[in-house]
């Protein structure tokens, strides 16, 4: 029989390690890592755990949750988020696991949310995935479709120092909080800041934009490496051995630069991107600056798939990868609206 419990810090090494050994297999295998611990950035951002299955004293695999302050039709809410999963190799493929593992889930959940369904990511690419999750199988929850959520990688290279953006201070702070929640509002599962968190984040992250005294835009630029890393743990062939060509190529016209095998990709979240109407038709020179005030070299920026600043994203060369948002129910359809969905891929 399987067994699902809490994971502790004594598990540390052994989530490390599920992490390393279980990466998303692509044209590049990418693993989502925590390094130096996999406790390091708990909770940065609402209440979040991990949950270790295991069988005859073997391990199974594991899976992330989280509940988090998002909005929901222009509310904040407490939402559970799932993500995370990882299976051996020897235990792939057999629905019973999965069964059990969504059983486990209100059960082992140390904090509730305010409403009685989940969201999660899957990639647009993952069509196995989508396909299994999307068919109804009995005893699996139901995952209704809230729309397309695209992650762009900009090369930094195409940043321009200009002086739209500058650092935020302890003086923005209430101001920032408000502009935010009044912009993200208007999106399905994004994130509804308070002080805590942006404190937590690292105020000094944040930057503003101003016209004539009013605030018009928020970010936060975010390097997340110092606790989770995107590592390439392998290419397919004959790919990795083009990497070097690649890389040289990418540093002349000013692309997406490649890790190689078994190194991080060095890159910064854009992260709680907040724009003002108006402030959209300088979407690509504030993107631009942006790019310029990040020490990586790339950066990272989620927009649901109809958002107008996509369009002022073309000429910055991104590479773009889609995925599909949902809302995952165990009884019954979720009441919510069709306001585009927007999470913040800096905390998937």
């Amino acid at each position: 029989m399987t067994g699902f419990r809490l994971a502790t810090e004594d598990d540390d090494a052994l989530i490390r390690a599920m992490l390393r050994e279980n990466g998303m297999p692509t044209w590049v295998e990418m693993a989502i890592e925590r390094e130096p611990s996999a406790f390091a950035g708990r909770d940065v951002f609402g209440r979040d755990w991990t949950v270790i299955a295991e069988e005859d004293d073997q391990v199974v695999g594991m899976y992330t949750a989280a509940v988090m302050p998002v909005h929901v039709d222009g509310r904040g809410q407490q939402l559970g988020y799932l993500g995370g999963l990882r299976v051996n190799p020897g235990y792939r493929n057999r629905i019973r696991y999965l069964r059990d593992g969504y059983a486990s889930i209100r059960p082992l959940a140390p904090v509730a949310g305010t409403l009685p369904w989940w969201f999660t990511v899957v990639a647009s690419e993952n069509v196995a995935a989508r396909r299994l999750l999307e068919a109804g199988i009995r005893g699996l929850p139901a995952y209704h479709p809230l729309g397309e959520v695209v992650t762009l990688g900009l090369p930094t290279a195409r940043g321009e120092r200009n002086d739209l953006w500058r650092e935020a201070g302890e003086p923005d702070l209430q101001r920032l909080l408000e502009f935010h929640a009044t912009h993200a509002a208007a999106f399905q599962c994004s994130p509804a800041l308070d002080a805590t968190s942006v404190r937590g984040i690292g105020l000094q992250r944040f930057m503003v934009h101003e016209r004539a005294g009013a605030l018009r835009g928020v970010a936060a630029l975010w390097d997340q490496r110092a606790f989770k890393q995107i590592v390439a743990r392998r290419y397919r062939r004959p790919i990795g051995a083009l990497v070097p060509a690649w890389n040289a190529y990418a540093r002349l016209f000013r692309r997406i630069p490649l890790p190689r095998e078994g190194r991080a990709l060095e890159q910064t979240f854009i992260s709680f991107l907040a724009l003002a109407d108006d402030a959209l038709a300088q979407g690509r020179a504030l993107l631009q600056g942006l790019l310029a005030r990040c020490a990586t070299p790339v950066a990272s920026l989620g927009l649901h798939a109809a958002h107008p600043l996509l369009v002022a994203t073309e000429a910055l060369k991104p590479m773009r990868y889609p995925a599909r948002v949902y809302a995952v129910s165990f009884d019954g359809p979720p009441s919510v609206g069709r306001r585009p969905a927007q999470p913040e891929v800096a905390l998937l």
